[in-house]
């Protein structure tokens, strides 16, 4: 089994802007969607690594997004950005 460093993942209720530490998350999708949600966190990572972005927003990397069919993922650079228990 691999093993995996530091992960945080945060979240906002819908209609709030308050954002809360999740002690799990579940993605209800289909495979297509998963797929295409791991190829935007793996080019996030590269993103991150070789030209040191601190963040990326899937919104701005998939061509019909709707914030009524979709949840923005955002990708955080645990390097250049701390975030703390709110």
């Amino acid at each position: 089994m691999t093993e995996l460093g530091d992960l945080n993942i945060w979240g906002t209720r819908e209609g709030s802007d308050k954002s809360v530490k999740l002690d799990e998350m579940s993605l209800l999708a289909t495979p297509g969607v998963i797929r295409a949600l791991g190829v935007f966190l793996i080019n996030a990572a590269y993103e991150m690594e070789v030209n040191e972005v601190e963040h990326m927003h899937l919104q701005d990397s998939i061509a019909n997004f709707s914030y009524e069919r979709h949840v923005d993922v955002i990708a955080i650079n645990q390097d250049k950005v701390k975030l703390g228990d709110k």
